[in-house]
């Protein structure tokens, strides 16, 4: 799809772009529109981000406030606008409030102006699906601010194109920045910082930054103003099951667990289980032809970890085992995971049964590389294990081979 976009891109002869906020998304897309050969710029609050964007093929603009002549002059030349800059409490825009009130001569080119939003907009929906064009409830400040900031976008009279991002995760800009908040769930696994706050029927939307930027890009070159897209990867999950995988993967002890209730929990942490929705994504899938590549947590959890080991070869999931199977295949298992274990090239290989659902066993295997992993499958095939295993459901998912 990459591909075909960039030679859209160009011919319609995009480019400059400018980043009102050079943040963690912004940083993301930036290499994909510098490989259409699309200019781009950024404001920055302060002078100390300008040497890092300037590596990154970014051109900084400093901004504190008001509208300055360089800033002027490129809002002239920008083809594309894209906001990630958060409102403030009272749901002001730092970015609209400081431009005159008609804005539109400001960016007499411009053909595309994307908006990043929250799901924090819909509020509550007690579990249910969350669609663009539902009335609006939010119940925290956070979310009341999101709306106001949307309405203010859209009536500038630019083509803007408003993004509701679920909880977005992914790996670092680059190896050496130092974020304040880390994006990677397995970071703060490996830190010892993450624990999991439970509230009984909770769920929570994610989506990997990469596939933001899919999105964005689809947008860019199918542009239709006024649109409001639900970006995330379709399938929400409860935010301990999300760090018990990871915690798995790692294989770290499963992160501590506590109610939301407890006095321990900040009402900022509470105030994001106020919210239970599902958000819905048929109209990106749609009109943009939005398909995210890590289709849930587990593979977007895997990515992660394969990218500090680029040849190693990761299976993650669970196995299912009906009660009259448990115990024979408990027997099994020990002599299963010795054998494993002792093969050449088996980094990891773990089998855990879960300590809530007795039906389910983790499983978790890591291997040096490609030829590794296919000989553990071949003697696996012909095993024991394989025969009193054969009629368990398994629910795997796989990174690294070729």
């Amino acid at each position: 799809m990459q591909g075909s976009v960039k030679l859209q891109s160009e011919s319609r002869g995009l480019k400059t772009a400018l980043f009102f906020g050079a943040g963690y998304t912004a940083l993301h897309l930036a290499p994909h529109l510098r490989a259409r050969g699309i200019k781009i710029y950024a404001t920055v609050r302060t002078g100390e981000k300008n040497a890092f964007l300037r590596r990154r093929g970014i051109e900084p603009i400093n901004f504190t406030g008001e509208i300055s002549a360089e800033l002027k002059t490129v809002m002239r030349r920008a083809d594309i606008i894209l906001s990630s800059v958060p409102p403030r409490r009272d749901g002001s825009d730092p970015i609209l409030s400081a431009l005159p009130s008609r804005v539109q001569s400001l960016a007499p080119k411009v053909r595309w102006v994307g908006y990043l939003s929250a799901t924090s907009v819909y509020g509550d929906r007690g579990g249910q699906w969350a669609f663009e064009d539902e009335i609006l409830q939010p119940r925290t400040s956070r979310g009341r601010a999101r709306v106001e900031a949307e309405l203010a976008w859209l009536e500038t009279g630019w083509p803007v194109h408003v993004f509701r991002l679920a909880g977005i995760y992914g790996p670092k800009v680059g190896r050496r920045v130092k974020q304040k908040v880390t994006r990677n769930p397995l970071e703060r696994l490996q830190s010892g910082r993450a624990r999991a706050v439970i509230k009984a029927g909770h769920v929570v939307n994610r989506i990997h930054v990469e596939d933001i930027c899919s999105a964005l890009l689809s947008s860019i070159d199918s542009p239709n103003p006024t649109q409001v897209y639900n970006i995330a990867d379709g399938h929400p999950a409860p935010p301990q099951d999300v760090l018990d995988f990871g915690a798995r993967l790692l294989g770290l002890p499963l992160p501590p667990r506590v109610s939301v209730d407890d006095p321990s929990v900040s009402d900022m942490a509470r105030s994001f289980y106020k919210d239970n929705k599902r958000v819905d994504i048929w109209r990106a899938r749609s009109e943009l032809g939005f398909s995210p590549r890590y289709k849930d947590y587990r593979e977007g959890l895997i990515s992660l970890a394969l990218s500090d080991q680029p040849k190693h070869i990761y299976l993650a999931g669970h196995m299912t085992v009906a009660e009259h199977l448990r115990d024979v295949i408990k027997e099994a298992l020990a002599d299963h995971v010795e054998l494993t274990r002792a093969e050449a090239g088996c980094l990891r290989f773990d089998v855990t049964q879960d300590l809530d659902d007795e039906s389910k066993f983790h499983v978790v295997e890591v291997f040096k590389s490609s030829a590794a992993f296919r000989a553990h499958q071949s003697r696996a095939s012909e095993s024991e294990w394989a025969e009193v295993t054969r009629d368990c459901p398994r629910d795997y998912v796989m990174a690294g081979l070729n």
